[in-house]
């Protein structure tokens, strides 16, 4: 965790050189349990091929922040100034940014500012987006916090839990998130409610649509619920600082059934 005696902001990023793994998605499910937790949250897009970011959310400023270090460092100088801000570069971009981040001096001016990093780390069973995770952990070092998230729809995470990184992940008791798998039905449907709203909707608005069919939309209040619970689970390398979450996700009705569970006894009726 940080040095720092306090930390004021959070910056969320992926440096990792792989795409279609899964990040829009998963700063998708952070900026909507930031807005459900009410925790003051911005985000920045960054990848002027895709603009997944942007599509999905106006508000989100766009920064061509991979075209030279120039971009980058009005970037870093420019980040908003929330508890939280996510930032989404585009894949393949890993050597530009580490080095950007050495040359430019990037982790000092984020000390200076009280702002700690949080870098995504996928759990990837390809020798190239492992390598990046890699040459991103060996760059950043205790420097920056790590959330580990395993996207089985796109990854066989038992692979990469084989791998020396994961070991070093274990022993620095690095959190994870796994991303819940939706079905094609269900994004097949929001694709077609986007068309025809003429807008890329985000799983939050998806799931009010009465439009969409109804076992389409119970699917992604599923999803979202898993995303909202574990973002709370390891908010502590989310925001500066948990305490900032006003509205908890509720577990209630999950602990009394494991407890009826636990106390259910078969044999009792025989």
């Amino acid at each position: 965790m940080s040095d720092l005696k306090k930390i004021n902001h959070r910056l969320v990023t992926c440096f990792q050189s792989s795409g279609r793994i899964g990040k829009s998605t998963v700063f998708e499910g952070i900026l909507a349990w930031a807005r459900f937790a009410g925790i003051p949250v911005a985000a920045v897009d960054c990848d002027a091929e895709h603009r997944t970011l942007s599509k999905r959310f106006p508000e989100a400023a766009f920064v061509d922040a991979t075209r030279s270090k120039d971009e980058f460092l009005q970037l870093i100088m420019e980040l908003p100034d929330t508890p939280l801000a996510v930032a989404d570069f585009p894949a393949q971009a890993t050597d530009f940014l580490l080095s950007a981040m050495d040359s430019l001096r990037v982790l000092d001016a984020l000390d200076a500012r009280e702002t700690r990093l949080t870098v995504l780390m996928f759990a990837a069973d390809d020798p190239t987006a492992t390598a990046s995770l890699a040459k991103t952990y060996r760059a950043l070092g205790n420097r920056a916090d790590y959330l580990l998230v395993k996207n089985p729809a796109r990854f066989r995470s038992e692979v990469f839990d084989q791998t020396a990184l994961a070991e070093l992940f274990k022993r620095d008791r690095v959190p994870f998130l796994e991303l819940p798998t939706i079905t094609a039905t269900t994004i097949q449907a929001i694709q077609d409610a986007s068309a025809e709203k003429k807008k890329h909707l985000t799983y939050s608005e998806a799931e009010k649509l009465t439009s969409i069919h109804q076992m389409c939309r119970f699917e992604i209040e599923y999803f979202l619920n898993r995303i909202f619970t574990q973002c709370e689970d390891v908010a502590r390398v989310l925001v500066p600082d948990p305490a900032l979450i006003k509205n908890k996700v509720s577990r209630p009705a999950e602990k009394a059934t494991r407890r009826a569970i636990d106390e259910f006894k078969p044999l009792d009726d025989l």
